[in-house]
């Protein structure tokens, strides 16, 4: 993903020497051209790592390694690491290098935990480490105020698997945020990260993540004393799996039929029984109906006398609501509900996973 440069070179600081360790598997990827090269690490700190590798690489040189398990090179995102690194020395069998982590970066390699009684060296652990640090460093830069909160979080208030969660929440939202060219001169609403974390961790599917991480992209506020609208929080934490399904092909829909001066569709939308059955994922007309009328009650789908009988018609009402509109277009990066259709996650997409 290419970044922007106002973004993407921030401040880096050198780590004093750290304790070493082999990690058994763990490999450093890096281009050569359009291919991905393998390395073996042969030990690892907090602060850099020795590879076996025969590149020519000279002292001082800077080179982005991306860290993961060793094999093919990994698509997902949470299973690896991308770390600029700057060469330190050479010898006849590999390169020592000095990792350049973003200001604010606490790398904990090797220590143990209250969750783990020993220091963690398989790949993905090593990996993992330096994805949350990523993701703290960034709530540090971007949300000062939180940063105490967020280290205590996600360092000792979340289980394994909800601290997954919440650092993909934290780490695309950086994406996003770079990807809007967002420079100096802004802040997240520090209340909105915390419970952003906290609620958005409960879930474990990635798209669903991408919604929180949006939310928190969006929670920019404008003065020292800003906050922002926790509304939208609120009502995503409210919203199963099935029912963002059914509003993300309620707002897809709607992209078709929104004048460009308006934020609503010009007509009530209708989805067949086949079509939602599919956006879905499940055959069951009870369900669909049900979920259909908490987003009716939750202020997100238009009310309509089809939707109560769902279940026996071969047809639903979904006309998205202004409020849902905006929701989507928020859980994409998106300020306004004009921005909505600009979205890339629609009804297929989500309908897929």
């Amino acid at each position: 993903m290419s970044l922007p440069e106002t973004w993407y070179r921030l401040p880096f600081v050198y780590r004093p020497r750290a304790e070493r360790r082999a990690s058994p598997a763990l490999a450093a990827f890096h281009w050569d051209g359009s291919i991905p090269r393998q390395n073996h690490v042969a030990n690892i700190s907090s602060s850099g790592a020795y590879l076996l590798t025969s590149e020519c690489w000279k002292a001082g040189d800077i080179v982005s390694l991306t860290l993961q398990r060793s094999g093919i090179l990994e698509s997902r995102d949470q299973r690896r690491y991308t770390v600029q690194a700057k060469t330190i020395r050479r010898d006849d069998q590999g390169v020592a290098v000095a990792f350049l982590m973003p200001r604010g970066s606490d790398v904990r390699l090797w220590q143990s935990t209250i969750k783990a009684g020993a220091p963690q060296t398989e790949p993905e652990d090593v990996v993992f480490e330096f994805r949350l640090a990523a993701a703290l460093a960034f709530i540090e830069r971007v949300t000062p105020a939180a940063s105490n909160a967020a280290r205590l979080l996600m360092r000792r208030g979340l289980s394994n698997h909800r601290l997954e969660s919440a650092v993909e929440i934290a780490l695309h939202a950086e994406e996003l945020l770079a990807l809007e060219g967002c420079g100096a001169g802004f802040h997240l609403d520090p209340k909105a990260v915390i419970r952003i974390l906290e609620d958005g961790s409960w879930t474990e599917v990635d798209w669903i993540q991408h919604w929180w991480a949006g939310l928190l992209a969006t929670s920019c506020v404008t003065g020292a004393g800003g906050k922002s609208d926790l509304k939208f929080v609120s009502l995503l934490s409210q919203i199963t799996t099935i029912q963002a399904r059914i509003l993300a092909g309620a707002c897809s829909l709607a992209q078709k039929s929104i004048a460009e001066e308006c934020r609503k569709p010009l007509r009530p939308l209708t989805c067949s029984a086949k079509e939602l059955i599919r956006i879905t994922g499940t055959h069951d007309r009870v369900r669909i109906e049900r979920d259909i009328v908490h987003l009716v009650e939750l202020g997100l789908i238009e009310k309509s006398l089809k939707w109560r009988f769902f279940s026996l018609l071969d047809q639903a009402v979904i006309t998205p609501t202004e409020t849902a509109v905006e929701l989507y277009a928020r859980c994409h990066g998106r300020r306004g509900a004009e921005n909505s259709t600009k979205s890339s996650m629609d009804a297929k997409t989500v309908a897929a996973v």
